[in-house]
């Protein structure tokens, strides 16, 4: 049996042919090595050429060995540069009796988060610098509280060649993401009740059930009464909304959390009931930009631009982080959801709308989009297949799956995954079954799939 060994001031690396995997050596140590503190964060280590040369090993076996600890989140592995030690947590020094694995959160696999590593940066620094170098000097005071025009344009353009949305520029207000659109429609809900004779009580607003537990507890702080209305595998009940319901909230593209699509006999309904009650409905199309298995499904909104409040954004998209959310709303609703929309703040930055304006016009996010969908495609079969036998449902598209364990509480399974650094969420949460997890693919690599299935699988 030979050992060949790979030396510098912080790395030492030994395998040994005959001792198994070469790969599974590789990776092994230098695992070890992070872990207690060996190698520091932000340590850089060896190129896979020079690595393998010193090991004398092929190149794969250490390129495939890089590819898996940065799969896990121990190291971060950037084109035209070595790879680098991850932030990693580490435990403070015990006892060897007392001696506990660090956490760290590995994967955060929580519904609604794109994969943060695929944003366009150069894209969107390329529009962004065109915002600043084109920007007036009067793009410079104060936005529009609605919004740039030209942003509004853009999105009215754009939302009705992708979505099938009915709007003129004169429709659109621009919101800190969906959660300030959703905080704007509550305000002016609730403005207008109470300014109707006896007024004074909450307003009944029809959620789904289940549905979105934080979009719920949003619309309660801010004066709505959120009524439960049961969903099944045609979407929302409408037999079942009540009588007094001032609004209800749907996700008829992709239901929040089944998947489930909004049948065209559920729509038509849905659109009837609100034309007789007067009521309005609120189109949360949260991620439907992302399809893999099914036809495209049209926004709600374009059917009846009078009755349908559209909300969207780019957080799932792009990044929340940008803030950057819109509220398509009838005409005859526009000065009330301006007041709402002025107690907020004094609108949005305005150079990051003209970026996002130049980065859809110049055909940046089409080409991310489309992107983004085939990596996530494949992210999701890979998951799905590494799962094995378990039930999977809500495939079709956005970026979440719900995974049904029959017998688990996967409340249980989700603090026992979180304990091995994954974050997931529980369907139960939201008012689900409890025994399904709802887990996001886009932030997982096709080669951790695995990995990830695995832990899950620990975990029950």
């Amino acid at each position: 049996m030979t050992a060949n060994q790979a030396r510098s001031a912080e790395l030492l690396v030994t395998v040994a042919r005959g001792s198994g995997p070469l790969q599974r050596q590789v990776e092994d140590q230098l695992r070890a090595a992070i872990r207690d503190g060996r190698l520091a964060t932000g340590e850089r280590l060896p190129s896979s050429r020079v690595l393998a040369a010193d090991l004398d090993v092929s190149r794969g076996v250490v390129s495939d060995a890089y590819g898996q600890l940065a799969a896990e989140g121990w190291l971060v592995v950037a084109p035209r540069s070595g790879p680098r030690v991850a932030a990693v947590p580490r435990a403070a020094p015990v006892a060897p009796e007392a001696a506990v694995e660090p956490v760290a959160v590995r994967y955060d696999l929580r519904p609604g988060r794109p994969d943060f590593a695929s944003f366009p940066r150069v894209d969107w620094l390329r529009s962004l610098s065109a915002a600043v170098r084109g920007a007036s000097d009067a793009d410079l005071d104060y936005p529009p509280l609605a919004g740039s025009q030209h942003l509004r344009e853009v999105l009215v353009a754009y939302r009705g060649r992708v979505r099938g949305t009915l709007a003129t520029a004169a429709d659109v207000i621009m919101c800190a993401g969906a959660a300030q659109a959703f905080i704007t429609i509550a305000d002016a809900l609730v403005t207008d009740r109470a300014a109707a004779p006896g007024g004074s009580r909450r307003v009944p607003i029809a959620v789904e059930d289940p549905g979105h537990a934080e979009i719920r507890d949003l619309l309660a702080r801010r004066g709505l009464e959120p009524v439960p209305v049961p969903v099944d595998d045609e979407g929302i009940v409408v037999d079942a909304l009540p009588a007094d319901a001032r609004a209800v909230l749907v996700t008829p593209a992709h239901q929040f959390p089944t998947g489930v699509v909004l049948s065209p006999a559920r729509r038509a309904a849905l659109l009837q009931w609100a034309q007789r009650r007067g009521a309005i409905i609120v189109e949360d199309d949260y991620d439907a930009e992302y399809r893999y298995d099914r036809a495209p499904v049209g926004a709600l909104q374009g059917l009846r631009p009078d009755l349908v409040f559209h909300v969207g954004s780019v957080s799932k998209t792009l990044a929340p982080a940008l803030r950057l959310g819109w509220l398509i709303a009838p005409e005859a609703w526009r000065e009330r959801l301006l007041i709402a929309r002025e107690g907020l703040d004094h609108g949005l930055p305005a150079l990051e709308q003209i970026a996002l304006a130049d980065f859809i016009t110049r055909g940046a996010y089409d080409r991310h989009l489309r992107r983004s969908a085939r990596v996530y495609r494949r992210r999701r079969d890979a998951l799905i297949a590494a799962l094995g036998d378990a039930t999977v449902t809500g495939a079709s598209a956005g970026l979440h799956v719900a995974v049904h364990i029959p017998g688990a509480d996967a409340a249980k399974v989700v603090a026992a995954c979180r304990e091995r650094g994954l974050v997931l969420d529980a369907a139960a949460r939201h008012g689900g079954d409890r025994s399904t997890l709802l887990i996001s693919f886009a932030a997982i690599p096709e080669a951790a799939a695995g990995h990830v299935a695995k832990l899950i699988t620990s975990a029950l």
